[in-house]
């Protein structure tokens, strides 16, 4: 019995006692297999491009865009759908760092050691920026201090600033969802990213009965927070036109994905218990295909800007949004055609040429000399799969993905959002291709995840599982590799047809950093 033999022996007396059933013998398997064998590595063939990949929308077809997303808008077909899991305690870290190194400092020397340390000028630039922030009236009122006390103890004891900001009894924003930190102030009301959120899609989600749906991701521990911010938000808005429905969900514990130590076998705690890992945020094409639901927009919890700097983000929701809707038309009635098999040969040409131009696929070199029958079912099988519409922002140096053309495992080109950590950067031309890129995917994604007959597709039958990354990570001191999911909008997308649209960069707004709030897109 080899090694994996027993490893899998094991976890099979592991859930027979344990009575788990939200994983199976046979997916640690595929898991332990892919710690041999490794995760697939992308080939680049070229950075996507305007008008090589990307789509450059023209305003003279705004108004048809607006008219398609119009019609979906108002019956009811559009769901925001917002990835929240994630803790706040990095956009913290910088904060959390010098105040662990130094438990007690002046303003003065912290202005002091800025001169040459970059982290010391982030925390002073904080600190004598605070009044900026939204959350600044609850530091007051946690210290009970006015502005004059609050300005003195900056001077003289900033680091009772910074615990009050990030642990108890303050404001405890080490520990609290990125969604529960207060982003944005106006006159008369200070509004988490949840509720900015929730504020925004009242722009572009509304149906004829200005009913709007928002769903998000939380993470368990996090829900009565998420529940309090809602439930005061939704009595709120009660009191105007809109009707507001929210819905939540977790990532599931059976996306959880193994362990392994640096020679691939199985890790066990000191209780017994097979150590698992949260799948990154891949595991949410789980949450998003319970949703069952039309068209989806998908927008990451620290993409926002303040209400009077969001009209282009507004615009560009619904042009998305309308462009899906006019593509995903087309498709159908291409389907609807292939179905019925009301065809001629024109017909195919037309199919090909619209697969080819509008959804980048590649046609194959032999088609003119297949059959019809085959024709047929390669044109169905290349059609009849979800959509997704993703805006795309100019390059300016943030790190992640990009959009590029891909070499398939067919020998194909199609097109792909990939990640740095993706690729191999030790072949020079990989790496020349990614350096190469123009643009920048936000996570700007319109979604349609019904098929031409109205049903909802299984959106795991589109998943590339051969994707993924492995990172090499350290739990009670010991060193081990851990298996992240292939992302959602990566491998869990791999088989969709896939659209990149640019959209201006004031789209593109994130709060990475706590500091990233002193920006103009955060400031009222």
């Amino acid at each position: 019995m080899n090694m994996v033999e027993q490893d899998l022996k094991k976890v099979e007396h592991y859930l027979s006692v344990s009575k788990r059933n939200d994983i199976s013998v046979k997916t640690i398997e595929q898991q332990l297999k892919l710690f041999e064998t490794g995760t697939k590595i992308p080939k680049l063939i070229k950075p996507c491009t305007l008008r090589n990949g990307i789509v450059q929308l023209q305003k003279d077809h705004f108004s048809e865009l607006l008219k398609e997303f119009n019609n979906a808008s108002l019956n009811g077909r559009v769901i925001k759908f917002v990835p929240a899991s994630g803790a706040a305690s990095r956009m913290f870290q910088k904060l959390q760092s010098i105040l662990n190194c130094f438990p007690d400092f002046s303003l003065q020397k912290l202005k002091n050691f800025s001169e040459d340390d970059k982290d010391f000028k982030y925390v002073y630039d904080f600190l004598i920026n605070l009044p900026k922030f939204a959350f600044y009236d609850d530091v007051k009122s946690r210290l009970n201090k006015n502005d004059i006390e609050i300005q003195k103890l900056i001077t003289d004891k900033p680091a009772q600033i910074l615990k009050t900001v990030l642990t108890e009894p303050g404001l405890n924003y080490l520990t609290k969802p990125k969604g529960a930190i207060k982003f944005h102030c106006y006159d008369d009301e200070c509004r988490t990213a949840f509720e900015e959120h929730i504020y925004e899609s009242l722009q572009y989600a509304a149906d004829r009965n200005n009913k709007v749906k928002v769903h998000f991701t939380i993470s368990q521990e996090h829900t009565e927070i998420f529940e309090d911010i809602i439930t005061h938000l939704i009595n709120k808005l009660n009191k105007t036109n809109f009707k507001v429905e929210i819905t939540y969900s977790y990532q599931e514990k059976s996306t959880d994905t193994i362990a392994v130590d640096l020679e691939n076998r199985l890790i066990f705690d000191k209780s017994g218990n097979l150590v698992q890992r949260p799948g990154g945020h891949g595991a949410l094409l789980e949450n998003l295909n319970d949703l069952k639901a039309d068209i989806v927009i998908i927008k990451n919890i620290d993409n926002l800007s303040t209400e009077n700097l969001s009209a282009d983000t507004i615009l560009y929701k619904k042009l998305l949004t309308g462009y899906l809707v006019k593509t995903q038309k087309q498709v159908f009635d291409l389907l609807d055609s292939l179905d019925r098999k009301d065809l001629s040969k024109k017909s195919f040409d037309e199919m090909i040429d619209f697969a080819e131009k509008k959804l980048s696929v590649t046609k194959p070199t032999d088609f003119e000399n297949w059959s019809d029958k085959i024709k047929s079912k390669y044109l169905f099988d290349k059609l009849n799969r979800p959509i997704r519409v993703c805006g795309i922002v100019e390059n300016e140096g943030e790190p992640g993905g990009g959009p590029f053309w891909v070499k398939d495992d067919d020998g194909n080109a199609s097109l792909q959002i990939i990640e740095q950590a993706q690729i191999d950067m030790n072949d020079e031309n990989q790496k020349n291709i990614f350096k190469q890129s123009t643009h920048f995917n936000p996570v700007d994604l319109i979604c349609s995840v019904k098929d031409f007959r109205g049903n909802n597709f299984n959106l795991k039958d589109f998943v590339d599982a051969e994707s993924g990354i492995i990172t090499k990570k350290s739990k009670d001191g010991i060193e081990l590799k851990a298996l992240e999911l292939p992302g959602l909008w990566n491998g869990s997308m791999a088989y969709w047809n896939t659209i990149f649209v640019e959209v201006p960069i004031s789209t593109f707004n994130p709060v990475k950093e706590v500091n990233d709030l002193l920006k103009s897109a955060h400031q009222s």
